[in-house]
């Protein structure tokens, strides 16, 4: 008994002493798990409702009878809440699935509101696939209430999450659709929302003066709000656009005035999305010491609170700084930008954003046909002026199309001349005749449009540094062996020389058109790697470096 009595002693201790380290919603949440009911509930909403999270200090008082799997459910999504915005997301996670289970039997918007926050919560963790599965439920619940407010938050979420995904040219889409439906609503906080959100993907997209102008909507929408908070992650946006648009000193300005805020408030990932702004536009202002001091900072809290999408850009900016200065430690970080971009973007990935397109294609679809049966009045005149627009789209589209085709085959006589040049380089010492090669031929229209293809493909995989034969022939749903047995019966040249030779043309383009560009972009938007394998490659084809290629044609314009 003297046994059993001391370790119950001692079970009291260290839970009393637990109490006292833990966070408070941490105890009052760990003492509801314990024992659920509506008085350690009352306990847990009274202390949210102090800390001003809760507009109620009961959140079930509007229920009459509410039974004991209502209020777990609650009190798990508000555990929820909070801890999202506190940025401890696994522990977000955690509440939101268990209140999950119980708000499946609950009313839609709840059930709607627990789907949202758990999307928001894997995005958050860079679990894209996750939280693309959970929106979608959240939206179909959403367009089945016809709450034009609940719906544009529905299209803003999808939207940002492919941005992060890395597919912000569908994000777009969804954020036009949102706009019209937080039009609709006429709510400022939610205009705010969908015009920063819009802001951020066009900047994402380089249409940097349309995310300007979205920026300062948000800006002038959230004025009204007197959402300090909010008003501040606006002003970051604007400058991350301000950068974009090289006006660095604006930048630097508006961030001044951020920074300290979120710094004192104690939001993390604000903060760190705001200090690698300041790194880029210290960099911008040829300040590298400062960038970096700041750059570091971001990588630090980004990797306390595991955000891979800020940590990677803060990478690739370490990296650009420190390339000439000290290229060992600039590899590192390119290796580390490297992994966590190998880390966010999978395969299953892109194979749910798409099958979430297409079913969102076929929702909008629906949505438009039963708006064009209660037009059956006009359909008459609807039927004549599709008639017209469509003769005038067959002329325009067979215009614009010649002109592409025009282009198109411009862009494919350079690269086959360039092979010819590549191929007679590398055959010096063969007779004349015996270089002449299968590029001397006319093409039929099915081969153009075969090496065309393969252009296009290599032009894509280079934003991914992920330009093989392998990857090529996997986009074109061919095998390697196939793959190159056509290349080398077109061109001559084997598979991995075209697409080397399409690398090079792009770069050759970038060095003419594009003087504030550096080496190391050049080489990074054409698919290398490695600047020194770039500038290997280009001197071997064109018998100059890049620097030297740039500098000759510079002296001779």
């Amino acid at each position: 008994m003297g046994i059993s009595l001391r370790k119950i002693i001692l079970s009291v201790i260290i839970l009393l002493s637990l109490s006292v380290l833990a966070e408070p919603v941490d105890s009052l949440l760990e003492i509801f798990d314990r024992k659920p009911s509506l008085k350690t509930a009352d306990a847990f909403f009274a202390y949210l409702y102090e800390q001003e999270f809760t507009d109620e200090p009961r959140m079930y008082s509007n229920i009459p009878t509410p039974s004991i799997d209502t209020v777990k459910a609650l009190v798990w999504y508000w555990a929820g809440e909070w801890y999202y915005a506190t940025q401890q997301y696994p522990l977000a996670e955690k509440n939101l699935l268990r209140a999950l289970e119980l708000m499946k039997y609950a009313d839609r918007i709840s059930y709607s509101d627990n789907l949202a926050m758990l999307g928001l919560v894997e995005m958050r963790q860079s679990k894209y696939e996750e939280a693309l599965r959970y929106m979608h439920q959240c939206y179909d619940l959403d367009v089945q209430s016809g709450d034009a407010e609940r719906i544009s938050s529905s299209l803003n979420t999808i939207a940002g999450t492919l941005m992060a995904a890395g597919n912000p040219t569908e994000g777009i889409k969804y954020e036009l659709r949102a706009i019209e439906y937080a039009k609709k609503a006429g709510n400022p906080v939610r205009l705010a929302v969908v015009y920063g959100m819009a802001s951020e993907i066009e900047h994402t997209l380089h249409n940097d003066e349309k995310a300007l102008c979205y920026a300062d909507s948000a800006c002038i929408m959230e004025a009204t709000t007197g959402n300090m908070r909010k008003m501040m992650v606006r002003k970051s946006q604007k400058a991350s656009i301000l950068n974009g648009l090289k006006r660095y000193a604006e930048a630097v300005e508006i961030l001044e005035e951020v920074i300290p805020f979120f710094r004192e408030s104690g939001d993390r990932l604000s903060l760190a999305i705001s200090l690698n702004k300041m790194g880029i536009a210290m960099h911008g202002l040829d300040r590298a010491k400062q960038a970096l001091q700041y750059l570091y900072e971001a990588i630090d809290i980004c990797q306390q609170i595991g955000n891979l999408v800020n940590e990677a850009y803060a990478q690739r900016e370490v990296y650009e700084i420190l390339f000439k200065e000290s290229p060992e430690e600039a590899r590192s970080h390119l290796a580390r930008y490297h992994f966590l971009k190998d880390s966010l973007y999978s395969q299953a990935t892109a194979e749910q954003i798409a099958r979430f397109n297409a079913e969102f294609r076929v929702d909008e679809i629906e949505v438009e046909n039963s708006r064009l049966k209660k037009r059956d009045k006009m359909f008459a005149i609807v039927a004549a002026c599709v008639a017209l627009i469509l003769v005038v789209a067959v002329v325009v589209v067979t215009l614009l199309y010649r002109k592409r085709r025009k282009a198109i085959d411009g862009q494919l006589e350079a690269l086959m001349a360039e092979i010819n040049r590549f191929k007679t380089q590398e055959t010096q010492d063969v007779p004349t005749q015996e270089t002449k090669t299968n590029t001397d031929k006319t093409l039929s229209l099915a081969e153009r449009n075969f090496l065309e293809s393969i252009m296009a493909t290599t032009t894509c995989l280079m934003q991914t540094y992920s330009v093989t034969v392998e990857k090529v022939a996997e986009n074109l749903c061919l095998t390697p062996k196939t793959l190159n047995r056509k290349v080398m019966d077109l061109t001559g040249i084997s598979t991995k020389q075209y697409l080397l030779l399409i690398q090079l043309e792009q770069s050759r383009k970038i060095l003419l058109e594009d003087e504030e560009a550096t080496i190391v972009d050049v080489s990074l938007r054409c698919g290398f790697e490695n600047v020194n394998t770039f500038s290997t490659a280009f001197k071997r084809v064109y018998h100059l470096s890049p620097t030297e290629f740039r500098r000759k044609k510079q002296s001779s314009s």
